[in-house]
């Protein structure tokens, strides 16, 4: 009697991998976190127009330092990162489905194999991200919307440009009631 084995693309395989998957990317999250972060900071920062009284050289080491801080943390978040198990993979994926390990392993040598459903990422931001800065930018960048209303998209823009030469942004100021 011959064994039947489990084909490569079986519904437990699929489950498996993108169960990998979910788990690489909550390692890999935090690390991609200090650069969502400059981004913002930089787009807040053009908003309120303070970008524009700087020379182009200063912007351009502005931009650089900002780049340099974002990549140590990104390094710094990613020190613990390791390949998940298959026994940490297939726990997690039993854990998702409300069964024991066990039956997964079992699983492999059935023909037909019940849908799996894959869990949602479990990390979030908030380790990349400890002093939670992404909500003083969301603050930041509403308050700056009630007090300038929108602003162009070049002024944004020339943020993330500091050498490239285009029409110069004035400073937002905040004119005093009569």
């Amino acid at each position: 009697m011959k064994l039947q084995r489990t084909k490569p693309l079986s519904k437990l395989s699929r489950a498996l991998f993108w169960t990998h998957v979910v788990m690489i990317w909550e390692q890999i999250l935090p690390a991609v976190t200090p650069f969502l972060l400059l981004a913002g900071a930089i787009a807040v920062a053009a908003q309120w127009g303070l970008f524009a009284g700087l020379s182009p050289m200063v912007h351009l080491a502005v931009l650089t330092a900002g780049a340099v801080v974002a990549a140590i943390a990104a390094v710094l978040n990613l020190r613990g990162f390791k390949q998940p198990s298959f026994t940490e993979i297939n726990t997690r994926l039993a854990l998702d489905n409300g069964v024991k390990p066990d039956v997964l392993i079992g699983m492999r040598h059935k023909v037909k194999q019940p849908s799996l459903k894959i869990g949602k990422a479990k990390a979030g931001m908030a380790k990349g991200d400890p002093l939670a800065l992404r909500y003083l930018m969301l603050i930041l960048f509403g308050f700056g919307y009630l007090l300038q209303g929108p602003v162009p998209l070049s002024q944004i823009a020339s943020a993330y440009m500091p050498l490239h030469k285009g029409a110069t942004v004035v400073l937002a100021q905040l004119e005093a009631s009569r």
